[in-house]
């Protein structure tokens, strides 16, 4: 697997003079310094239901050149995660990213697609995530975003409307996308009485000048054993 230093990443995006892509998306800004805050709020389900909050900033830092010669844009949140993203006139996509506690920047071995370029309703994709809610209440680790199996999940992306209205915290916006995508995990499910498909959906809302506005995921409850809910990610401010 192809490893860059975050160090040597760092001096070459400082002596980088572009501040934004030669081809922006207007619904996924790359521009250097653009900054969003959101809010997420995760509700969990009965019993023991429960609502957790906290903000999250995200923070455009501009283009750096990588090991083969071409343009990424790093992305990193107030969590210390950092993203690697390139862009085209086809689409953009993941190239590389760090977690806050790795040294070093892990290349994907295939790049990810984040989203193709120009959508178009119908338009798909498929990408990997983790569960974002469901966890297990009688055993550790809790969460199952930690649990190998359910790591690099396959999740496929579609568009589903264009130019749709969007209100947030952060104000109304026309001429978004709204996205959803969708996966199936195979689950306990205790009014079946055996294992079945656990279907999972996301959904994204991307704004003009914007980007990301609003992200929801359900993850439903199958069991006794086991505990979901829903996230929702809204923006509060971008500058």
């Amino acid at each position: 697997m192809r490893r860059l230093t975050i160090f040597s990443l760092l001096g070459l995006l400082l002596l980088s003079a572009c501040d934004k892509p030669s081809h922006e998306n207007p619904l996924f800004p790359l521009v250097k310094g653009k900054t969003w805050t959101y809010q997420i709020e995760t509700v969990y389900d009965e019993p023991d239901a429960r609502t957790v909050k906290y903000t999250l900033e995200m923070k455009n830092l501009g283009s750096a050149e990588l090991s083969d010669g071409s343009t990424a844009w790093l992305r990193r949140s107030n969590m210390g995660h950092e993203y690697w993203l390139r862009n085209n006139k086809q689409s953009i996509t993941r190239v590389a990213m760090k977690g806050p506690l790795k040294e070093r920047a892990i290349m994907d071995e295939e790049e990810t697609t984040v989203m193709p370029n120009p959508l178009a309703v119908g338009a798909t994709w498929t990408t990997t995530t983790v569960p974002y809610v469901l966890r297990r209440r009688n055993e550790k680790p809790a969460d199952f975003r930690y649990l190998p199996k359910y790591q690099n999940l396959p999740i496929v992306f579609t568009v589903m409307e264009l130019d749709v209205g969007l209100d947030t915290p952060a104000g109304h916006f026309d001429g978004c996308a709204r996205i959803e995508g969708k996966l199936d995990i195979l689950l306990w499910n205790d009014d079946a009485f055996a294992f079945k498909p656990n279907h999972l959906i996301q959904q994204e809302w991307y704004c003009p000048g914007i980007g990301l506005a609003q992200v929801e995921r359900v993850e439903p409850t199958t069991t006794k054993l086991l505990q979901g809910g829903v996230m929702r990610m809204k923006l509060l401010d971008v500058h």
